[in-house]
């Protein structure tokens, strides 16, 4: 799952909370967590990080490291480890080549094709972004409580699917069969921690397949700067069923570290491959 996937499905679940007393209106909430989400969601692609995804099915399990970075406009992904392994210094180094020849590439790319890529790349992250987009039309949202966590004081929100919608998108149908609770950092107003539930089927390409009740999402995030909150790990247990016959059940983790500057990354990793 990408980073855009996974800033999707957050906004999709979440409301931040402006630190008044007493809170504002939901719907005034509402329209501030799009601004907030919007923030964040703008910064995510300004940022260098490690990525690390684990798969369990059945009994085994399985990861693997990235360091992902942007190169002129599209994500690229260089592999650090394979089951917390890292590289060999041969394998290693072949990678750094490897994405030195790929940061030249885009360099010299025609500029159509850049408009390909770039266009392709921001396709994607646009269509994870119509959840963003439709949440607040989609689900209606209480205060519940206030609470400590992680050593921030937090607002805690429910969302539940509002009644009598008429979906639009691939992006509303999913909303429609979720709930969730949300914690919300009440100094800088970004969320904190999402859980989000699968209520009822959700059907995702036709009758080809469907996400099943029991399907569990996990998101946490981080604060990288005072002013931007990104992800920091996301735990997924997804059951699906496949024309109605075949069901099964993945769990996944994915966790995100080191955020830096995406710049200053790129700028090490060039210099790096050079002196390979």
């Amino acid at each position: 799952m990408t980073r855009n996937l996974k800033l999707a499905l957050l906004a999709g679940s979440l409301v931040v909370l402006r630190g008044s007393n007493p809170p504002p209106d939901v719907h005034e909430i509402v329209k501030r967590a799009t601004v907030a989400l919007d923030s964040d969601w703008a910064a995510d692609p300004t940022y260098a990080c490690v990525q690390r995804d684990e798969v369990q099915k059945g009994d085994k399990q399985t990861s693997k490291t990235f360091q992902v970075v942007m190169i002129d406009g599209s994500e690229y992904h260089l592999p650090l480890a394979f089951d917390d392994q890292p590289l060999s210094p041969g394998r290693a180094k072949a990678e750094l080549i490897k994405f030195k020849e790929e940061a030249r590439h885009r360099e010299r790319e025609s500029a159509s094709a850049r408009r390909s890529r770039i266009a392709a790349w921001k396709k994607q992250r646009d269509e994870s972004g119509e959840l963003l987009l439709d949440f607040p039309k989609v689900l209606k949202f209480q205060l519940i409580r206030e609470e400590a966590m992680n050593g921030h004081e937090a607002y805690v929100l429910s969302a539940f699917p509002k009644e009598g919608i008429v979906p639009d998108t691939r992006a509303a149908k999913v909303l429609l069969g979720m709930e969730g609770t949300a914690w919300v950092d009440k100094d800088t107003l970004h969320p904190m921690r999402v859980e989000c539930t699968v209520t009822r089927a959700v059907p995702v390409f036709g009758p080809l397949a469907s996400v099943l009740p029991g399907t569990h999402i996990d998101i946490g995030m981080t604060q990288v700067t005072p002013s931007v909150w990104l992800i920091d790990e996301v735990s997924m247990r997804l059951s699906v069923s496949k024309l109605h016959m075949f069901k099964s059940t993945q769990v996944t983790r994915s966790t995100y570290t080191n955020y830096r500057p995406n710049s200053s990354v790129v700028e090490e990793l060039l210099s790096k491959a050079t002196q390979e």
